[in-house]
């Protein structure tokens, strides 16, 4: 028991440690045009912990590069000559010096790359198509200054991979998965395609959110169906909508090599309409929860070996033993934050809505957010929906795509979940303490500093182990960027 406590109080300890400060100010010299910013786009340099900013009003693209101590060691400044092309979805990086920006249009299936040159302050713009038509866009990453674009035949388990040089030039490397190896909803066979979500929306795109493990996630993120991870140059695909069974694809960008994994969820012998079901990959361990009215069970599993490592069961009428804070709802239509006691209430309204579990892992163990999300209705009887509120610039800085940092920041801190905080250590065991808050409570609660700064300039990106935020002061034409470390 004293152990325990002593583990429990080094990692509260630990986590409540927070540090901030400031990194730079600098003005805007750049600037000529009466235009307001629009939108600013970090790129963090992975070989050598440069950042490049890129400043955007609505003529002009004002950059500066910073070295790993934050100071301007060049400039430039272009004309964003590619209005047909707004969202930004990724980047690369050549000589350190040169870097190139990816964007797709509305439909995402016409792409541009501009390049920005600090050694010749000078850019240029490529265009360029998927092969085909019978393709579509999944997601875009960038590793290690590279980036890659993921397609997917259309009624098929084939995705293609494009590869993209120094020079913005792609190679196709085709990954194609067994027929039927997968199954979808109703559990009947299926191809990978019938999986992808958001294929019978209104304007039929894809849709999947990046998940950072190091980077916190909120329920709304934790609770989507289709999550991609990204590990080193691993690709993970993760398929929720099956109430009985997790699904997982997996390849890498380098060697293509790919497998196929399958996990058994829990209540298994419930039936699929009463119960809401999920999971959440971190470390060497997928995590899953399942929920009915009357019951949850959040379980652990190796993730390559898929052995049982820990299992937790609350029936409707106990309390959450392993729970590090009260029963709480935020983002109500009348009341942004309550507080429940009773765990009757959490199962109902948790599997009412979108059931998710997320989950950190820090030094000596895990952070845990159990919950659902729930699509609150506005006042004209419309849905809500997750991210509501979020400034997002024409230009498409502010996006899954690009710097799903931010876009993870905005909805955590834009939550309307309903969730309890649970504290674990390195074996899963429950660790007593207050729940420690992460670096994003420390961000939103320092924004109240930040009150006199333009949101739409307000971005938020990771550097080597901490976060940074940066800011806009219109009057003054300055940004600011302010560390946030643990």
């Amino acid at each position: 028991m004293l152990k325990k406590t002593a583990i429990a109080l080094g990692l509260l300890l630990t986590l409540n440690c927070y540090s901030q400060e400031e990194l730079i100010t600098f003005k805007n010299t750049l600037k000529t045009s009466s235009s307001f910013l629009k939108d600013v786009l970090p790129i963090v340099n992975e070989k050598n912990d440069d950042v490049s900013l890129f400043l955007i009003d609505a003529k002009y693209i004002y950059g500066y590069l910073l070295n790993d101590k934050f100071e301007i060691k060049s400039e430039l400044k272009s004309e964003d000559r590619s209005r047909m092309f707004k969202t930004i979805i990724g980047h690369s990086i050549k000589n350190n010096n040169d870097y190139r920006i990816f964007l797709t249009n509305k439909s995402h299936d016409k792409f541009s790359t501009i390049n920005f040159s600090y050694g010749t302050d000078e850019s240029s713009i490529k265009e360029f198509e998927l092969e085909k038509d019978n393709e579509k866009f999944v997601q875009s990453v960038s590793v290690q200054n590279k980036f890659y674009l993921i397609s997917i035949i259309k009624y098929s388990s084939i995705f293609k991979v494009y590869s993209f040089d120094d020079e913005g030039n792609y190679s196709v490397n085709i990954v194609e998965f067994a027929i039927n190896n997968v199954i979808d909803k109703k559990g009947k066979r299926a191809v990978l395609y019938d999986l992808m979500p958001g294929l019978y929306s209104s304007n039929s795109l894809i849709d999947i959110k990046k998940i950072n493990e190091k980077t916190p996630s909120s329920i709304e993120i934790a609770s989507e169906f289709v999550k991609l991870y990204i590990r080193n140059t691993d690709i993970i695909f993760s398929f929720d909508e099956n109430t009985n069974t997790t699904q997982t694809v997996t390849f890498n960008l380098e060697t293509f090599e790919k497998k196929v994994n399958q996990f058994t969820k829990p209540l298994e012998l419930a039936k699929s309409n009463q119960k809401k079901t999920n999971s959440f990959i971190n470390d060497e361990n997928i995590f899953l929860i399942a929920s009915t009215d009357d019951e949850l069970v959040f379980r652990t599993q190796n993730f390559e070996l898929g052995t049982l490592v820990k299992e937790y069961v609350v029936n409707v009428n106990d309390t959450i033993a392993f729970k590090n804070s009260p029963i709480i709802q935020e983002g109500g239509a009348y009341d942004s934050y309550r507080e429940m006691d009773k765990t009757k209430k959490f199962l109902r309204k948790i599997t009412s809505g979108d059931v998710g579990v997320s989950v950190n892992s820090y030094a000596n163990g895990y952070k845990i957010v159990l919950g659902g999300k729930k699509e609150i209705r506005r006042g004209g009887g419309g849905m809500m929906p997750m991210g509501f509120g979020m400034p997002m610039a024409s230009f498409g800085g502010v996006s899954v795509f690009f710097n799903p940092v931010y876009f993870a920041y905005n909805s955590y801190v834009n939550t309307k979940s309903t969730y309890v905080n649970c504290l674990l250590d390195q074996n899963l065991n429950h660790l007593e303490g207050v729940f420690p808050k992460n670096e994003f409570d420390k961000i939103k609660d320092y924004n109240e500093e930040d009150r006199f700064a333009s949101q739409i300039g307000e971005t938020v990106f990771k550097h080597k182990g901490y976060f940074i935020k940066g800011v806009y002061f219109s009057e003054s034409e300055e940004y600011r960027l302010r560390k946030f470390s643990n």
